[in-house]
């Protein structure tokens, strides 16, 4: 087993929960694999949900669900040296894991997720080329925890995005396509309610090199889920997708659900903006008019975006941002997921207009990971939300041993903005844990 490199206790004294759990709680790993990813990503986690302020009772629980229920399904271990044996489209250096930190308000606190690809012995073989596997096993198997989490849109989705026959994907395998991320879910450790399961598709054309799926194959499908031809948010944002300039150029990249029963579900469209200049932001957030978001909001987040990146607070509008560098080991699959600009439709069933969320790809602009954290917890206290930022920069620096983040980027994947009708923006950043950085792994 890769032998990881990790700072001594005294150094870095793990959370008291963490250390209740691996000391006397648990039994010993089933596997080399499951030990593996226990003690990085599990650790990680209590890390940061005890930054967070989670409770000692929610502390354990959050650890032995993802004890449980996520860590057996991350796949194999690593080679010795820290290369995958599975690469993820989860984050840019193939780790199957994405953590986000949603930010406190002024009177509330932090909340911790992540985003994961389930992965099993068969992934990426011709028995199993999409890797679909491990996540119908979890989809059958989760319920008994978790009794309101219901998968009917995503076996929906499976049924008409995929073809059933496999070795059609099997052959591409044989043609030399690399195995590909399909599936992919989220769990959200909610400190207040039950935990929140989503669950994501980046549907894949056959024999196009792993192109994400088209918005037309998309929308085929959404409409399906109501037959009775009343769709408001589809209609809404397919006219803005159609007829607005910006709209145009924009590139499905991922389409996720809530795992709730379907009246209560939304569906969430991502699609990647090359543009990256405040024009091109204000005309999609606010989709060519149509969604009514104040100048002032607007400006919050033009200035959340400068100030995170170092700009002057002048800086043109109508000027694209400039590329700084990129994270280590680029990899041109992700980087097409993630190229300019992120942004998110929020479409519920019944609502006419969706809701939009900004993703600043830090990961691609920007300085250092260390000089995004400061800049980023500056504008946070500058508006009343910096309560947490001592514990969010702590948190960082012990997911960021293995090289320091003053010495790299790429772990700020993303920083998000959403508008909200509760005033404050709703705003997370996400982390990923470069879980196959070379460093973390001794020679």
């Amino acid at each position: 087993m890769p032998a990881l490199i990790t700072k001594s206790e005294a150094e870095a004294p793990p959370p008291k929960v963490w250390n209740s759990l691996v000391k006397k709680c648990l039994p010993p790993a089933e596997s080399k694999d499951v030990d593996f990813w226990w003690k990085l990503t599990g650790y990680h986690l209590a890390v940061m949900i005890d930054a967070a302020g989670y409770s000692t009772e929610k502390q354990y629980e959050v650890l032995l669900f993802h004890y449980h229920w996520v860590v057996p399904r991350l796949g194999p271990a690593p080679h010795p040296d820290g290369r995958a044996v599975f690469k993820s489209l989860i984050a840019y250096d193939g780790s199957p894991l994405e953590y986000s930190w949603k930010w406190n308000t002024t009177t509330g606190e932090p909340d911790i997720r992540y985003s994961w690809e389930a992965i099993g012995p068969n992934s990426g073989t011709a028995a199993d080329p999409l890797n679909h596997d491990p996540t119908l096993d979890y989809m059958e198997k989760v319920p008994s925890v978790l009794p309101g989490v219901d998968f009917s849109w995503y076996r929906h989705f499976l049924r008409e995005l995929y073809n059933p026959d496999r070795s059609a994907y099997a052959k591409e395998l044989e043609q030399g396509e690399p195995p590909a991320t399909t599936l992919m879910h989220a769990v959200e450790y909610n400190k207040e309610k039950s935990f929140g399961l989503k669950s994501y598709f980046l549907p894949r054309k056959l024999f196009q090199g792993g192109d994400p799926a088209t918005s037309k194959e998309w929308d085929e499908a959404i409409i399906k889920l109501n037959p009775d031809g009343n769709h408001p948010g589809r209609d809404a944002l397919q006219h803005f997708l159609k007829n607005s300039p910006e709209g145009r150029l924009m590139k499905p990249n991922v389409m996720g659900m809530d795992d709730v029963k379907p009246s209560k579900s939304r569906l969430k469209m991502y699609f990647t903006s090359a543009h990256t200049c405040f024009n091109s932001v204000r005309e999609i957030m606010t989709m060519s008019g149509t969604r009514d978001i104040p100048e002032s909001s607007l400006q919050d987040l033009r200035s959340m975006i400068l100030a995170v990146l170092g700009l002057p607070s002048d800086f043109p509008e109508d000027v694209e941002i400039p590329v700084e560098g990129n994270a280590d080991n680029d990899w041109p699959d992700f980087a097409a997921l993630c190229e300019g600009f992120v942004y998110f439709f929020d479409i519920a069933p019944t609502s006419g207009t969706p809701d939009v969320k900004f993703y600043l790809t830090t990961r691609k602009y920007g300085a250092d990971d260390l000089t995004i954290a400061r800049n980023l917890t500056a504008w946070m206290r500058a508006h009343g939300r910096g309560v947490y930022a001592d514990q969010y920069m702590g948190m960082l620096e012990k997911l960021a041993v293995h090289r320091g983040l003053e010495n790299g980027k790429g772990m700020h994947a993303y920083i998000s903005y959403q508008c909200t009708k509760k005033g404050e923006p709703d705003i997370k950043s996400y982390i990923s844990p470069e879980l196959y950085h070379k460093a973390r792994y001794a020679a």
